[in-house]
């Protein structure tokens, strides 16, 4: 199987993994949102932003230095698997320890005993952690897709069946710990038919990728609390109920991008990886990349944006209301960080971990300061602030991370971007209307779908022909050209 079968059969399996996945947390979030209170899902935002940084020691940014190294031994491997393990275990010690002091911080005594819970996850995922990154590297998408799936559907049904129950944000602490358990087993099933680790460890067989990882740590470390320092801040300065709403908007405005993205990312980059040393080739490829993802998420965050209070309505009730204001301008907010994504792929392709590292170290310093000032005018301020900073920082942006590893130009760049931009923001014109001449939220969500698909289909047809033909081969014959040239 060639280079570009691998890719396109590893798209149609990360799409249905994708799909599948965000669906169904989308319904767990609804479900959920009739049974819990806002505090409880402010309270698992919490513990959600502590685990997900202590996360990032385990790997200790190793895994992506698997898929960059295109000649990595068994030895390195080994030794590799090991590190991993011994990590997790002790990050699992370090985060017990201190649950009950991140408690006192946000004077919350029960974030304490949630916490520890979750924190069970550092013994169970490390054995994972290899497996996976050697399925990205050989574009097997499909035995990852299964293992996701299967996880997800079951914490999905344990966090209901335990919500209707009465077990409170307990529901949601039992059920990630079921997803790690499912998910750890089905990916060491799978991976031992690829690879048998053995107990061996020499630190001088993996510096090369300890030196890779220390930088992708450093960023993915930055990175990370650049995303959530909205919600470490919203509540320590507005308190956990006030975040309990604002992480409803912020995980409905960030489905769309958490679907679609990952079907083309994470085939970016072990496909970029080998064609690394052909410039133009990659550059191809990203752009190609950058307009695609554009031209699917862009007029979906229009559409949320425009019919924001109806989809809270239909999805979580009146009394998530405080929630739609925040929904339109995150919609906004990622719509325009869609666009970044991407890089990641392009940067980590191209074994410039450093780069990224030193643009979110800039970044580390701007967001915080940035939602302190906009606390001064509540939520919504927050969030405003969050849009300005993104628009701000795109052009420099492009020129220091886009144009660096691949020579993007500027026109060439931002034209892959405008064309759909402006095709969205007409779509979302046409459908405002709507919302004053339907009261029903079902009516108008359905007119406007209709709406945006049949505006869609002309407007790409007319101004964004490329995208619409390779969509319409997909649909036709099954094939979709993303990244890979023609040859």
């Amino acid at each position: 199987m060639t280079l570009k079968e691998k890719a396109l059969k590893g798209i149609k399996w990360t799409a249905l993994s994708s799909v599948i996945g965000a669906v169904t947390q989308l319904l767990q979030i609804v479900v959920l949102a009739h049974f819990l209170a806002p505090k409880d899902f402010g309270l698992m935002a919490l513990a959600t932003v502590v685990i997900g940084f202590s996360q990032m020691f385990v790997d200790m940014g190793v895994s992506n230095a698997i898929i960059h190294k295109q000649d990595i031994t068994k030895r390195e491997l080994d030794s590799l698997y090991l590190l991993n393990v011994i990590s997790g275990w002790i990050i699992f010690v370090l985060v017990f320890l201190s649950a009950p002091f991140i408690a006192q911080f946000y004077k919350e005594p029960e974030l304490s005993h949630i916490i520890r819970w979750v924190s069970l996850t550092f013994i169970i995922q490390p054995f994972e952690q290899q497996f996976l990154a050697l399925l990205k590297k050989e574009l097997r998408f499909n035995e990852i897709a299964k293992r996701d799936v299967m996880s997800k559907l079951i914490a999905f049904t344990v966090s209901v069946t335990l919500a209707l129950n009465g077990f409170g944000v307990y529901s949601l602490v039992f059920a990630n710990l079921c997803a790690a358990m499912v998910s750890t087993f089905l990916l060491v099933y799978i991976g031992l038919k690829y690879h048998r680790p053995s107990f061996y460890f020499k630190f001088s067989d993996i510096t090369t990728s300890v030196r890779f990882g220390v930088f992708q740590m450093g960023d993915n470390f930055i990175n990370y609390f650049n995303t959530q320092f909205d919600s470490i801040l919203i509540g320590k300065l507005l308190g956990v109920e006030i975040l309990g709403i604002y992480n409803l908007a912020k995980s409905l405005a960030m489905r769309p991008a958490q679907i679609i993205n990952p079907i083309i990312t994470q085939i970016a980059f072990p496909v970029m990886s080998k064609i690394q040393k052909d410039i133009l080739k990659l550059k191809t490829a990203y752009l190609k990349v950058i307009n695609y993802l554009s031209s699917v998420n862009f007029p979906i965050y229009i559409f949320i944006a425009v019919f924001a209070k109806s989809m809270i309505m239909i999805f979580f009730g009146a009394k998530w209301l405080e929630a739609v204001p925040i929904l339109r301008i995150l919609s906004i907010y990622y719509l325009v960080r869609s666009t970044g994504n991407p890089i990641g792929a392009l940067i980590l392709a191209r074994g410039r971990a450093d780069l990224s590292f030193y643009w979110n170290l800039g970044l580390f310093f701007l967001i915080p300061i940035s939602i302190y000032l906009g606390s001064f005018f509540g939520i919504n301020g927050i969030a405003l602030t969050l849009v300005g900073l993104q628009l701000v920082l795109e052009i420099p942006g492009w020129k220091l991370l886009v144009n660096r590893c691949c020579d993007a130009g500027f026109i060439e760049y931002y034209k892959e971007i405008a064309v759909p931009l402006t095709i969205s923001c007409f779509q979302g014109l046409c459908c405002i209307p709507i919302i004053y001449l339907i009261s029903q939220p079902i009516l108008q969500i359905i007119i406007g779908g209709v709406v945006f698909v049949i505006t869609a289909v002309i407007l790409n047809r007319l101004f964004n022909k490329e995208f619409y033909d390779e969509v319409f081969e997909y649909l036709k014959f099954g094939k979709l050209q993303v990244f890979i040239s023609r040859k």
